[in-house]
């Protein structure tokens, strides 16, 4: 088997949190091969840990991408801050020509895709676009490693390391078996310190609101973050859009700063949310090419946090108008068209410092985390779709015994999808379309 068959057999994806089927991303010919380890999200660590526990794993891993890429260039970009995983990194690349390191500035948000191929490469993505239409490949730190491990080791992608902290008692970096209870992590961890109804599944900007501690964890679970019920961070993400449209139209002072702090008009493109605040508030709900241009958000969520006086959240708003285009099956494309930064990027750029104080998040940065904790669940239920695609087909059924790494579910014929394989060794107690539920014997 080739490089592309031996990650699509052994089920990687985007361990970054979007869950792009690996094996497709890298059957194709680029220049340079980045590896994101901007980990820009406060609170979240493991990616520092992986770049600095298993830093060998994780150049031999680029290797191999290059390698499969015809690539002229691997770069493995980490926050210049992060001192002793560069200096593993560095160690780990030796004399090797065609892999470097990348120290990033400290801003947000460094780690999106867009921004960190200008940052390293000084090439922009084109509206619409993807990193490979200007010859570039991103890929996650732990999505690097897990092509190591399926091609040195032969290991599917049962287990993913993930951040849990904020209100627990011994914050952790926890390498989980997929389909581990969230709950069963945060037990691990000491337990609560307060009473969560709702914990942060993700980093505290981009991630989502889980109300059920029983879900499980999965490929693409970067954090458990356990805050007060009464935090922002909680409190904002559980607001209905409908309220926020109301807000929007009752207090926007129909400023300009959602857009020049943006990060993605700042690299150029035309995204405005000004402009698309102004829409909605007038009621024009009919796609035109402002309200278009939403779909250039990354929903970095920069604009709520920091840019907006009014603590509104023009990054919701443009979620919202992706889901009514996505809903009537519009893909408008976007012209091609010269694309050039703008003149005052560099001293619009938000140091990480910044965010994390504005979310009220400072206490928590702060607090030592205890690393290389491993979960040992008696149950596990793995969710058949944890990538971008069709769901897997299950080719086991109840009463079935499975080891960890046994194939459990398939790509459907001729779509885009993901292997998943059993994460523990034990018996199928439950399978449907939608997940398989295992338990541990003896």
């Amino acid at each position: 088997m080739n490089i592309s068959e031996i990650i699509k057999a052994n089920g990687v994806v985007g361990a970054g949190g979007a869950g792009f089927p690996t094996h497709v991303k890298v059957d194709t010919k680029v220049d340079w091969v980045i590896v994101n380890g901007a980990e820009c999200e406060p609170l979240l660590a493991s990616d520092k840990w992986l770049l600095e526990k298993e830093s060998a794993k994780i150049v031999k891993g680029l290797e191999y991408i290059i390698d499969a890429c015809g690539a002229k260039k691997g770069v493995i970009a980490i926050k210049e801050k992060y001192k002793a995983p560069l200096t593993k990194i560095r160690n780990a690349i030796g004399k090797r020509k065609t892999i470097e390191v990348f120290p990033l500035e400290d801003f947000y948000p460094a780690g999106d895709e867009f921004i960190l191929v200008y940052e390293v490469t000084g090439r922009i993505v084109p509206e619409g676009g993807i990193p490979l239409k200007v010859g570039c490949l991103v890929d996650n730190v732990e999505t690097v490693y897990n092509i190591f491990e399926a091609i040195e080791n032969k290991k599917s992608v049962t287990r993913r390391w993930l951040t849990c902290t904020g209100e627990v008692e011994v914050p952790s970096v926890v390498n989980a078996h997929i389909g581990t209870a969230i709950g069963d992590v945060i037990e691990l961890c000491g337990k609560t310190t307060v009473d969560a109804t709702a914990v942060v599944i993700g980093g505290p900007l981009m991630g989502s609101i889980e109300k059920d501690l029983e879900a499980p964890v999965m490929k693409t679970t970067t954090g458990i973050i356990v805050l007060p019920e009464d935090h922002d961070v909680i409190r904002k993400k559980l607001i209905p859009i409908e309220f926020i449209i109301r807000l929007s139209k009752s207090v926007c002072c129909q400023c300009t700063y959602c857009t020049e702090l943006c990060p993605r008009y700042l690299i150029g493109h035309d995204l405005r949310p000004h402009l698309i605040m102004r829409q909605i508030n007038y009621g024009l709900d009919v796609p035109t090419h402002v309200i278009r241009n939403a779909l250039l958000c990354s929903e970095c969520g920069l604009c709520e946090i920091y840019a907006c006086v009014m603590e509104l959240s023009p990054s919701i708003m443009n979620r919202r108008i992706k889901e009514m285009l996505q809903k009537e099956g519009l893909r408008p494309e976007f012209p091609t068209r010269e694309i050039a930064v703008r003149e005052m990027r560099d001293y619009r750029r938000i140091p990480t410092s910044r965010i994390v104080q504005r979310l009220g998040l400072s206490k928590y940065s702060e607090m030592p985390l205890r690393r290389g904790v491993v979960t040992e669940p008696e149950r596990v239920e793995i969710p058949l779709k944890q990538h971008i695609g069709e769901l897997s087909v299950p080719i086991v059924k109840a009463g079935d015994s499975v080891h960890e790494g046994q194939l459990i579910a398939e790509i459907p014929e001729g779509c885009l999808g993901a292997r998943v394989h059993s994460s523990i060794d034990g018996r199928v107690t439950f399978c449907d379309d939608e997940r398989v539920i295992i338990e541990r014997q003896g």
